[in-house]
Protein backbone atom coordinates (compact mmCIF):
# COMPACT_ATOMS: atom_id res chain seq x y z
CA UNK A 1 0.00 0.00 0.00
CA UNK A 2 0.91 3.38 -1.20
CA UNK A 3 2.60 6.39 1.69
CA UNK A 4 -0.80 8.00 0.75
CA UNK A 5 -3.00 4.67 0.61
CA UNK A 6 -1.75 4.52 4.20
CA UNK A 7 -2.03 7.73 5.67
CA UNK A 8 -5.77 8.16 4.08
CA UNK A 9 -6.90 4.51 6.25
CA UNK A 10 -5.01 5.84 9.26
CA UNK A 11 -7.31 9.40 8.94
CA UNK A 12 -10.27 7.29 8.22
CA UNK A 13 -9.97 4.89 11.06
CA UNK A 14 -9.16 7.93 13.39
CA UNK A 15 -12.66 9.77 12.17
CA UNK A 16 -14.56 6.40 12.22
CA UNK A 17 -12.98 5.91 15.68
CA UNK A 18 -14.33 9.15 17.12
CA UNK A 19 -17.40 9.05 15.72
CA UNK A 20 -18.24 5.21 17.10
CA UNK A 21 -17.09 6.34 20.47
CA UNK A 22 -19.72 9.12 20.27
CA UNK A 23 -22.49 6.87 18.75
CA UNK A 24 -21.68 4.41 21.75
CA UNK A 25 -20.93 6.29 24.63
CA UNK A 26 -22.82 5.47 27.59
CA UNK A 27 -23.91 9.30 28.04
CA UNK A 28 -26.35 11.50 26.46
CA UNK A 29 -25.89 13.66 23.21
CA UNK A 30 -26.54 16.37 24.85
CA UNK A 31 -23.64 15.66 27.62
CA UNK A 32 -21.60 14.49 25.35
CA UNK A 33 -22.44 17.63 23.16
CA UNK A 34 -21.48 19.64 26.05
CA UNK A 35 -18.15 17.82 26.84
CA UNK A 36 -16.97 18.48 23.46
CA UNK A 37 -16.91 21.56 23.49
CA UNK A 38 -15.72 22.24 26.99
CA UNK A 39 -12.30 20.37 25.99
CA UNK A 40 -12.50 22.45 22.71
CA UNK A 41 -12.24 25.39 24.57
CA UNK A 42 -9.98 24.69 27.09
CA UNK A 43 -7.24 23.27 24.47
CA UNK A 44 -7.85 26.26 22.33
CA UNK A 45 -7.27 28.36 25.53
CA UNK A 46 -4.66 26.40 26.61
CA UNK A 47 -3.20 26.89 23.14
CA UNK A 48 -3.40 30.33 22.50
CA UNK A 49 -0.87 32.59 22.72
CA UNK A 50 -0.80 36.39 22.94
CA UNK A 51 -2.39 38.40 20.57
CA UNK A 52 1.52 39.34 19.44
CA UNK A 53 2.21 35.32 18.79
CA UNK A 54 -0.78 34.86 16.84
CA UNK A 55 -0.02 37.73 15.04
CA UNK A 56 3.69 36.48 13.90
CA UNK A 57 1.96 33.23 13.11
CA UNK A 58 -0.43 34.79 10.92
CA UNK A 59 2.17 36.99 9.30
CA UNK A 60 4.80 34.01 9.09
CA UNK A 61 1.41 31.53 7.30
CA UNK A 62 0.06 34.64 4.80
CA UNK A 63 2.72 37.24 4.34
CA UNK A 64 0.61 39.54 5.96
CA UNK A 65 -1.96 40.15 9.15
CA UNK A 66 -5.41 41.30 7.64
CA UNK A 67 -8.66 40.56 9.98
CA UNK A 68 -9.34 37.62 7.41
CA UNK A 69 -5.71 36.47 7.63
CA UNK A 70 -6.61 36.36 11.63
CA UNK A 71 -9.92 34.62 11.36
CA UNK A 72 -8.94 32.08 8.98
CA UNK A 73 -6.03 31.44 11.25
CA UNK A 74 -8.11 31.24 14.17
CA UNK A 75 -10.76 29.32 12.36
CA UNK A 76 -8.11 26.51 11.07
CA UNK A 77 -6.63 26.48 15.12
CA UNK A 78 -10.48 25.55 16.08
CA UNK A 79 -10.73 23.31 13.74
CA UNK A 80 -7.74 21.13 14.64
CA UNK A 81 -8.44 21.78 18.66
CA UNK A 82 -11.92 20.12 17.83
CA UNK A 83 -10.90 17.53 16.03
CA UNK A 84 -8.23 16.66 18.81
CA UNK A 85 -11.17 17.19 21.17
CA UNK A 86 -13.61 14.25 19.45
CA UNK A 87 -10.93 12.16 19.50
CA UNK A 88 -9.94 12.80 22.91
CA UNK A 89 -13.83 12.42 24.21
CA UNK A 90 -14.35 9.46 21.96
CA UNK A 91 -11.72 7.80 25.09
CA UNK A 92 -8.93 7.58 22.45
CA UNK A 93 -5.49 8.50 23.47
CA UNK A 94 -3.95 10.90 21.59
CA UNK A 95 0.02 10.98 20.59
CA UNK A 96 2.55 13.40 18.94
CA UNK A 97 1.72 11.55 15.79
CA UNK A 98 -2.34 11.18 15.96
CA UNK A 99 -1.62 14.58 16.81
CA UNK A 100 0.10 15.40 13.16
CA UNK A 101 -2.12 13.33 11.33
CA UNK A 102 -5.04 15.63 12.67
CA UNK A 103 -3.30 18.48 11.62
CA UNK A 104 -2.46 17.72 8.16
CA UNK A 105 -5.72 16.66 7.24
CA UNK A 106 -7.59 19.94 8.65
CA UNK A 107 -4.86 21.61 7.10
CA UNK A 108 -5.39 19.72 3.42
CA UNK A 109 -9.54 20.30 3.67
CA UNK A 110 -7.99 24.46 4.13
CA UNK A 111 -5.17 24.14 1.35
CA UNK A 112 -7.33 26.02 -0.76
CA UNK A 113 -7.89 28.77 1.15
CA UNK A 114 -4.14 28.83 1.65
CA UNK A 115 -3.45 28.98 -2.25
CA UNK A 116 -2.61 32.62 -2.02
CA UNK A 117 0.21 32.58 0.18
CA UNK A 118 3.67 30.74 -1.10
CA UNK A 119 3.65 27.61 1.08
CA UNK A 120 0.96 28.35 3.39
CA UNK A 121 -0.40 25.10 4.00
CA UNK A 122 3.47 23.91 4.73
CA UNK A 123 3.78 26.76 6.86
CA UNK A 124 0.08 26.83 8.59
CA UNK A 125 1.24 22.70 9.56
CA UNK A 126 4.75 23.46 10.73
CA UNK A 127 3.26 26.20 13.14
CA UNK A 128 0.27 23.78 14.06
CA UNK A 129 2.39 20.92 14.73
CA UNK A 130 5.25 23.02 17.23
CA UNK A 131 1.69 23.52 19.51
CA UNK A 132 1.67 19.72 20.34
CA UNK A 133 3.30 20.09 23.39
CA UNK A 134 0.64 22.72 24.53
CA UNK A 135 -2.09 20.59 23.24
CA UNK A 136 -0.26 17.13 25.15
CA UNK A 137 -0.11 19.24 28.82
CA UNK A 138 -3.64 20.37 27.88
CA UNK A 139 -4.78 16.97 27.46
CA UNK A 140 -3.27 15.83 31.17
Amino acid sequence: MAKSGKFLATVVGLIAGAVGGLLLAPQSGKKTRANLKKMAMMLTEEVEGTVKDTKEKVEEVFGEVTEEAMNKYKEIKSTVMNKVAEVKTAGKEIDKEKYVEIVEKVVDEYKSDLATTKNGAVKLMAQFKKDWEKVKKALL
